[in-house]
């Protein structure tokens, strides 16, 4: 039985440094390409620009959200100062991680009893 907390306690604290280390990866890709930008008229004329890659960041926020780390995407995007215009994170992070909080203390108040065969 206590294996099945220190499981639930190690996925809690693996998914949450996760959703951190994903929105600091995005914040330094976004400054990073935000500096080339900036540094594009210095290159000579005769080099072509390369091309822009869109990342797709706001389903893999919201799949981290999910699984667990809604409430370390949120403090960590006004940490870091990263996309916090963006409406559609700052309103469903928030629900997210009360879900979050609400099934993890679901799961520790009811010991688990859903996985015992009677």
């Amino acid at each position: 039985m206590i294996i099945l907390y220190v499981l639930l306690i190690a996925y809690i604290l693996a998914v949450n440094f996760y959703s951190f280390l994903l929105v600091k990866g995005f914040r330094d890709k976004e400054r990073l390409a935000e500096v080339e930008r900036q540094a594009q008229p210095l290159v000579s004329a005769s080099q072509e620009p390369a091309p822009v890659k869109n990342e797709r960041y706001l389903g893999k926020l919201l799949t981290a959200g999910a699984l667990g780390g809604a409430i370390t995407v949120y403090v960590s995007m006004f940490l870091l100062k990263y996309k916090r215009s963006d409406l559609l994170l700052m309103v469903i992070m928030p629900l997210l991680g009360v879900l979050n909080v609400y099934i993890f203390v679901l799961l520790f108040r009811s010991g688990f009893g859903f996985f015992l065969i009677r």
